[in-house]
């Protein structure tokens, strides 16, 4: 009300004459209550602001003043009723499973598990991807694990086997974030005294990624007993003795406490017997000469790692992407079975692009192989020729040649490559080269590697030299990752949008009809008004039933699509994360039909989730746009 304030309130006591206070909003039993079942979006108004249609109307004149009250002379102590109204509730204890090292605006918000039983929740926290290659899905995965807050429990309901807080550390550490699992740990101790199979998850994580924290390790086994805990305390010791230069051969044998620890580990059943040969060696014993690893423990190639021992050629048959990022670590590893397991590994985000870069540059060459590289890139997509061609842009000098190697590398990559370390090695080997009319061949590959990296300011340099250099198909086919990647341009880019749909449908076949109509979905949901006519401009002209724009492709879950959808209309974050992921599962964006990716984002959108939908969306945009 500001200054008039005290202009009005001096008016209005001149105009009304004196009596007892006004009430300037009706009574408390008379206000109107929002429909909260049938109101849209569920969003309720400020009573104050607005009363409502159903309020009483605020009275034009003060009422009369009651006849004067006499007061007795004596005490009178009043009889207060209690108000019926108000309920008395106690509440329970905080939950110590809601703990989490994000909260707010770095999380997933205040409180993202609202409305949605813990029961289902624990039902479907393990089945979340764990092998995706789309750093989108997993950055989102990650926020929503470590973020605070927790769902409630059904009046009633039992305490489950497993807990809340134990779950989430053993997802994080199966998904290989040992470093924000042990941070949530932490949060959590609680939890983790209860739970052996949490603690063993995150033990292992921290085993493979190296190193162990064998202090904090060592605190986590005291609840449990069992082989398994001996050996990581055997592990730590004798780890620890080759760290601080003391080995056991030099001290003159191993101290009789190993030597117990050896027998006792070797007579219990179901042991780890190339754990315990790699051991003796730390202890001075053969040298390990593995001829066989093809399910070794995280202890054993920790184990490994710390002899740089070398690893036989069949570990590469391991599915476990954790593992192979060991064997990738190992220096000792030959450099052919090494580099193909960074690779692999890198490819599910368990290595970064800095270690597979060096894993590559390891890879040995043989003869004039790195003058061959087009023959070679033509037969041979594998590994081998990424490393081959990276070695061989280190060495050029010319610029022509640099170019050339670079035009390879783009077309060497596969589209789940694109968006993780493998695509950002060749984004980093782009960067030593200018986006100048030279290199115009290469500039749309470019500037889909640089938008579905992210890397929106350099692909905008690539993208606007392919525009200017050749106005072709390819080039065509970037303009929705362009848009979804840097924003729609200025006037709302209809024009933009009816010149990529002539081009991208002249002379399309079903295929590529669908893959238009997918990228149309996605800039949809990322806000961009799309007209019915550039719809029905995409339908196969032979079907006599165009299938609707939203409806659901037969390979989505069913239960999950429904989930997805009622979980975003009521603005309940944590479960439309937690459907989003399941749905795109480890295919994650760039393997996921295009229609469950639209709805994915059009859901992250409607939460308040707009960086996490456009990161997936990009991602499904550059795979659509090859």
């Amino acid at each position: 009300m500001g200054a008039a304030t005290p202009a009005l309130a001096q008016a209005y006591t001149q105009a009304v004459p004196s009596g007892p206070p006004i009430r300037l909003f009706p009574a408390p039993e008379r206000m109107a209550v929002p429909d909260v079942e049938s109101g849209a979006g569920r969003v309720l108004d400020d009573p104050l602001a607005s009363p409502g249609p159903s309020a009483a109307p605020l009275p034009l004149t003060p009422p009369a003043a009651p006849p004067p009250v006499h007061t007795p002379s004596f005490d009178v102590v009043p009889t207060v009723a209690s108000p019926s109204a108000i309920a008395v509730e106690t509440l329970g204890p905080l939950d110590p499973d809601g703990a989490g090292p994000l909260e707010g605006a770095a999380g997933l918000g205040g409180d993202p598990w609202r409305g949605i039983p813990r029961a289902e929740v624990l039902a479907l926290l393990p089945e979340l991807p764990t092998l995706t290659p789309s750093p989108a899905v997993k950055e989102l995965q990650r926020r929503l694990l470590l973020s605070r807050g927790s769902p409630a429990a059904a009046p009633g309901e039992p305490e489950p086997v497993r807990r809340f807080g134990a779950l989430r550390v053993e997802k994080l550490a199966d998904m290989g974030d040992p470093r924000g699992a042990a941070d949530l740990a932490a949060l959590l101790p609680e939890a983790m005294t209860a739970d052996e199979a949490a603690a063993r998850a995150l033990t292992d994580a921290q085993l493979l990624a190296g190193p162990l924290d064998c202090a904090a390790a060592t605190e986590r086994a005291k609840p449990f007993t069992g082989p398994y805990w001996q050996r990581v305390a055997l592990f730590c010791r004798l780890r620890a003795r080759r760290i601080g230069g003391v080995m056991p051969t030099e001290a003159g044998a191993a101290p009789a406490g190993d030597d117990l620890a050896f027998e006792m580990l070797r007579e219990q059943p179901g042991g780890d017997p190339d754990f315990l040969r790699v051991a003796e060696a730390m202890v001075g014993g053969p040298a390990v000469r593995p001829r066989s690893l093809k399910d070794p423990s995280p202890l054993t190639l920790a184990a490994l790692r710390t002899l740089q021992a070398g690893l036989p050629p069949d570990v590469l048959s391991l599915t476990d992407p954790a593992r192979l990022a060991a064997v990738a670590s190992n220096n000792g590893t030959d450099p052919a079975t090494r580099v193909t397991a960074a690779e692999r590994a890198a490819t599910a985000l368990f290595l970064d692009s800095r270690r597979l870069a060096e894993a590559y540059r390891a890879a040995p060459a043989k003869g004039d192989e790195l003058l061959r590289l087009k023959d070679a890139a033509a037969r041979d997509r594998t590994v081998r020729t990424r490393a081959l061609v990276q070695q061989a842009m280190l060495a050029a000098m010319g610029g022509g040649r640099r170019v050339e190697l670079a035009g390879l590398a783009l077309e060497l990559l596969d589209p789940p490559m694109l968006a993780g370390p493998v695509g950002a090695v060749v984004a980093d080997m782009l960067d030593t080269l200018s986006p100048t009319p030279d290199a115009a061949a290469l500039a749309p590959a470019a500037a889909r590697l640089c938008f579905a990296l992210g890397r929106a300011d350099r692909g905008k340099r690539w993208y606007d030299l392919a525009l200017r250099s050749r106005p072709t198909a390819e080039v065509a086919r970037l303009w929705p990752l362009a848009v979804i990647a840097l924003g729609p341009p200025p006037g709302g880019g209809a024009l933009g949008l009816a010149g990529w749909l002539d081009e991208s449908l002249r002379g399309a076949d079903p295929e590529a009809r669908a893959r238009v109509a997918g990228q149309l979905g996605l800039l949809q949901a990322m806000g961009v008004a799309v007209p019915e006519e550039a719809w029905r401009r995409t339908a196969d002209p032979e079907e006599t039933t165009p299938t609707p724009a939203d409806a659901r492709p037969p390979t989505a879950d069913p239960a999950l699509w429904q989930r997805l959808a009622e979980a975003s209309a009521d603005r309940r974050v944590g479960e439309t994360a937690l459907a989003s992921l399941l749905l795109l599962g480890n295919a994650g964006p760039a393997g996921t039909p295009p229609a469950v990716v639209a709805r994915v984002v059009s859901a992250l959108r409607a939460v308040g989730l707009d960086s996490d939908a456009r990161a997936i969306a990009r991602e499904a945009a550059a795979a659509l746009a090859g």
